[in-house]
């Protein structure tokens, strides 16, 4: 099992009457959180809540949420990210990255995705021209999410802190943004 959804990209399922609305994470939704990136990850859930908790106070992050009614079905977030001299040349440009995307598997192929993504990339165009993403090569609805939404591929060979991808199996994407800031 991958962790990613089953590709389907003829599939919409959405919900017949559910609305969903996107907005910046608050406290008391980091419990719901960090058990959905548990769930796919692994590890402590403590762990991940501390972790998501000093991500709401860090100016240079922002964590989003997709909820129906009072559940949190959906959490992506963006976090900047600042090569140094001491990286090596393959290392990721500095910028903002989308990262963590991930939807309760209740309620995937419903467009939550694609929600908390512009949600994410219209906080990030207040503060920036581009917004990068990478991706394990064998996720095809996330490519395809990001590629309908304006990213291009820039490379295949790089690396970034904390990157789980082996070297080969991920890919490096930016979009550009329009600029209000």
């Amino acid at each position: 099992m991958s962790g990613f959804a089953n590709y389907e990209p003829e599939t919409d399922r959405r919900a017949p009457g559910a609305e969903v609305v996107t907005r910046p994470a608050e406290e008391n939704d980091l419990d719901a959180c960090a058990r959905l990136i548990v769930s796919r990850t692994g590890g402590s859930v403590d762990g991940r809540r501390r972790r998501l908790l000093g991500d709401l106070h860090d100016p240079g992050r922002y964590s989003a949420v997709a909820c129906v009614g009072r559940e949190v079905v959906g959490y992506g977030g963006v976090i900047w990210h600042e090569m140094t001299s001491a990286d090596p040349p393959t290392m990721a440009p500095t910028g903002y990255y989308l990262v963590g995307l991930i939807v309760s598997p209740d309620w995937r192929r419903h467009g939550i995705g694609e929600l908390l993504t512009v949600d994410r990339m219209r906080w990030t165009a207040e503060r920036a021209d581009t917004i990068l993403y990478f991706a394990n090569l064998a996720n095809g609805p996330t490519l395809d999410l990001h590629k309908h939404l304006g990213f291009t591929e820039l490379t295949r060979n790089f690396t970034f802190p904390g990157n789980p991808l082996k070297p080969g199996t991920g890919v490096l994407l930016q979009a550009p943004l329009k600029n209000h800031h």
